[in-house]
């Protein structure tokens, strides 16, 4: 089943500099660190669309695949801050 592509509602949901910042970032972490980012390329755009509102929101790049009752908390603690401990561990985002 195809993945609908994501429209530019959802690229205006982040500024576009953290956009460019986050799609500079995962490329570069997939590549130093032997991580794979996902085969379908628009999920990982909703993934780095969804760090680029963190950003804008809290100052971090939490993991938008989670859900945090409280995202300034969350970013404090840096569990889930990307590259996630999962990420880290199994060198494969989503």
């Amino acid at each position: 089943m195809p993945l609908d592509q994501p429209s530019d509602d959802d690229r205006q949901q982040a500024s576009q500099h953290n956009i460019d910042k986050m799609w500079k970032f995962v490329e570069k972490f997939a590549e130093k660190s032997g991580s794979y980012l996902h085969p379908q390329r628009e999920i990982t755009e909703f993934l780095v669309i969804g760090l680029a509102k963190h950003i804008d929101e809290v100052g971090r790049p939490l993991c938008p695949c989670n859900f945090y009752e409280d995202k300034a908390e969350e970013a404090k603690r840096s569990t889930w801050i990307c590259a996630c401990e999962e990420m880290q561990k199994y060198k494969y985002c989503h």
